[in-house]
């Protein structure tokens, strides 16, 4: 090798040294920022509930069951078979639930209501809709009616499956919640523009249940969800609290709350609570039965941390 390639490479090397510690500084400069900026919103109260079993490393959407109080539903993002896993409210795995008939591309989130066809049972609805680089022709909604989780480990059927395509071309998201009637929520995760809101009527669910058609959705709304990635400030879940009158939207690092329904300009009930930079990369949320300022989270456990389920308060409710 000549002198001049090896200065070359050397050169090549120090110019992506300088750009890796740039963009190293950049992250911490806004992680500081927020903190500094946000540290007034921080829960009242945090608990931490225990940490994820190994068998889910990641994480990535987050049910609180009604129908077993105290127990919690989840399931890993891309990688994992079409399970769902129970916990119990000390993150101890109760049970892992194969989805027959379902396949696992990219779950992201899921949610607990009443299901399409018998609306006095409970169903888990799990979205496959990851997609980082906004590449899929279309995504899906799987839906099982709620199994026992203290039945130990077993193998559930499909209650029906909801392909679905956005009326503006894919969309990455991994926000998922439902209404006292069944209607659906999809929030995007958007990294360029604000989160958007997208609404799935029961009556087309059950519509393409009955068909095995495909569902086009309606237009979106947008949500006052301004992305910042290296802040963390990406849409990443959803959930509908009991009552049904508060919709919250988690990032990395914030719980926003809105009132529901939420017509055609989206109201915040309350300042985004902050959830600090501690926790190893939280995406999951749901709300903690008959309340609207306790939540329960999940995060992906990392090399140097384990993921925790855990449960934060959030005040300053108008």
């Amino acid at each position: 090798m000549s002198l001049r390639v090896k200065a070359l490479l050397v050169g090549v090397a120090a110019l992506l040294a300088v750009i890796w510690a740039l963009r190293a500084q950049q992250e911490r400069s806004s992680l500081q920022w927020l903190a500094d900026e946000r540290s007034a919103f921080a829960p009242t109260d945090v608990v931490e509930m225990g940490r994820m079993p190994p068998e889910l490393r990641e994480s990535s959407g987050l049910g609180a069951s009604r129908t077993y109080p105290g127990v919690f539903w989840t399931h890993n993002d891309s990688g994992d078979e079409p399970r769902l896993y129970a916990l119990d409210a000390d993150a101890a795995l109760l049970a892992t639930i194969e989805v027959i008939g379902a396949d696992a591309r990219d779950w992201e989130a899921m949610t607990l209501g009443r299901c399409p066809t018998v609306s006095d049972r409970s169903c888990l609805y799990v979205a496959d809709m990851g997609d980082n680089r906004s590449v899929r022709e279309s995504v899906a909604l799987y839906i099982v009616e709620e199994p026992d989780p203290f039945g130990g480990d077993a193998e559930v059927p499909l209650v029906g499956t909801v392909p679905f395509v956005y009326p503006d071309g894919p969309h990455d998201a991994e926000g998922l919640a439902i209404t006292a009637v069944g209607d659906v929520i999809v929030v995007t995760k958007e990294r360029e523009e604000a989160a958007r809101l997208f609404e799935i009527p029961a009556v087309d669910i059950q519509t393409a249940i009955s068909t095995e058609g495909m569902l086009t959705l309606g237009a979106s709304l947008q949500l006052p969800i301004g992305p910042d990635p290296r802040a963390g400030r990406i849409a990443t879940g959803a959930a509908l609290s009991a009552a049904g009158d508060v919709l919250a939207v988690r990032t990395y690092s914030e719980i926003y709350r809105f009132r529901w329904p939420i017509g055609d300009a989206p109201e915040q009930i309350a300042e985004a609570c902050f959830l600090g930079t501690d926790e190893p990369q939280g995406e999951a949320l749901a709300f903690r039965a008959d309340t609207d300022d306790w939540f329960v989270l999940t995060s992906e456990t990392h090399t140097d941390q384990a993921g925790f389920l855990q449960a934060v308060r959030c005040g300053g409710v108008n």
